[in-house]
């Protein structure tokens, strides 16, 4: 069972407004924060993998009706597609026992579902893997979807089981480096790690209870 108590460092609590989540965490100081998460629109897959998939990149259900020559109505039905390297994804979660919705969250929090995303600090690919991790993970292409995802998802297995279970402190680790874990005894007092931690579970959560959005949907075309 994954933890979701931020034990280590303060406490994740949900709320809700209008159009956001909030999720109140108390830091290791006692300073109370809050942070809101809004809805996502629907993922989408980025241009090239689109294309390379044969998905359309963006879009969404539409319905069209026009007089033809002969007065036809064409109508455009919306097929619900997967969310973007679903296969992957559910690939790693069987082998290594993690939940499928959190694994969509990493990638979308990580990389926006971007295979060839390149953070600043050089961390690569779909779930942004550092090369040092894409080595020990035995990622040999960092930009290869499935490689990346796999690799990823070992990561994160290894990290869930380091901290007993505790979601909270592995997404840390995988954030900020279980040195810096080590160093501050539990999750770091830094802004974009807590962002981060309760970006992911926002959307763990949200996935869990409501389904992964779909990368975009398919149509076909009726005639009338």
């Amino acid at each position: 069972m994954l933890g979701i108590a931020l034990s280590a460092g303060g406490v994740l609590l949900p709320g809700k407004t209008a159009s956001a989540e909030v999720f109140r965490y108390v830091d290791r100081d006692g300073k109370a924060h809050e942070v809101e998460v809004h809805d996502d629109a629907p993922a989408e897959a980025p241009p090239s993998a689109a294309a390379a998939e044969g998905q359309p990149a963006s879009g969404g259900a539409t319905a069209a009706a026009g007089a033809t020559a002969g007065a036809r109505a064409v109508v455009v039905v919306g097929a619900t597609l997967d969310f973007p390297y679903a296969e992957h994804a559910r690939e790693a979660a069987r082998l290594y026992a993690l939940p499928v919705e959190l694994i969509a969250a990493v990638m979308k929090v990580e990389s926006g579902f971007d295979p060839g995303a390149v953070s600043r600090a050089g961390a690569m690919g779909l779930m942004q893997l550092m090369r040092s991790t894409a080595l020990d993970m035995r990622v040999v292409d960092p930009f290869d979807p499935r490689q990346n995802v796999l690799g990823g998802a070992r990561h994160l297995r290894i990290l869930v089981n380091a901290y007993g279970g505790d979601l909270v402190l592995a997404l840390a680790a995988y954030h900020a480096g279980p040195g810096t874990v080590a160093r501050y005894g539990g999750v770091p007092p830094y802004p974009e790690t807590y962002r981060y931690i309760t970006r992911v579970i926002a959307l763990y959560h949200r996935y869990r209870d409501r389904g992964i959005p779909p990368a975009a949907p398919a149509t076909r075309t009726v005639v009338l």
